[in-house]
C-alpha cells in the first residue's frame, strides 16, 4: 500500500489505553509476553469497569485504539517511536517468533503499517506502560494514547 492510502486510511496504535470502543488485541500471559485474542472484540464500558479491578487492566490485557499520532508524545519525525525503539531493541531476541503471530488488527496497525513483521516480531513482548510517570507526561497530550515498554528491555519513554 503506497504512503498516501495509508496516511487516509485510519490506523491502530496497538498499544491503546482500556477504554470503551477499544479493540481487545490479547492477554498478557504469566511469562510477560501477549497471547493473541481473535477475532477482533470491542470493548465496553462494562468490561473496563471489570478489568480496573486490582491491577490496571493494561497490565493483563493488550488494546488498540485509533493511532492519534502528533497528538501521542511518541510520535516522532511521523512515526511511532515505540515500536522504532521495540525492533531496534528486540527484533533479533532469540524469543522473537520467527512465525508472525495471529493478530486480530494487522491490516490495521500502524505498527505493521510503519515497520512491517519487524514489528510483528515484537509485538507479544511490548506491554503497556500505565504508571503514574506515563499517566502524567500523556494525560496533557491524549488521554488515548498509551506508552508502551517491552520486556527485559526498559521503557522507551
Amino acid at each position: 500500500m503506497n504512503q498516501s492510502a495509508q496516511s487516509e486510511r485510519e490506523l491502530l496504535c496497538p498499544s491503546a489505553r482500556a477504554v470503551p470502543g477499544a479493540i481487545l488485541v490479547g492477554v498478557v500471559g504469566p511469562d510477560g509476553k501477549v497471547g493473541y485474542v481473535s477475532p477482533r472484540i470491542q470493548i465496553d464500558a462494562d468490561f473496563v469497569t471489570r478489568a480496573s479491578g486490582g491491577r490496571a487492566p493494561e497490565k493483563r490485557f493488550r488494546f488498540a485504539g485509533r493511532c492519534v499520532e502528533a497528538g501521542c508524545v511518541f510520535w516522532q519525525n511521523e512515526r511511532c517511536h515505540v515500536v522504532d525503539s521495540a525492533v531496534d531493541v528486540l527484533d533479533g531476541n532469540p524469543d522473537s517468533a520467527s512465525q508472525l503471530p495471529r493478530c486480530a488488527i494487522r491490516s490495521d496497525c500502524r505498527w505493521f503499517a510503519q515497520a512491517g513483521s519487524h514489528a510483528c516480531r515484537v509485538c507479544p513482548l511490548v506491554v503497556t506502560d500505565v504508571s503514574e510517570r506515563s499517566n502524567d507526561r500523556q494525560a496533557s497530550e491524549n488521554p488515548r494514547c498509551a506508552a508502551a515498554s517491552a520486556q527485559e528491555a526498559g521503557s522507551y519513554e
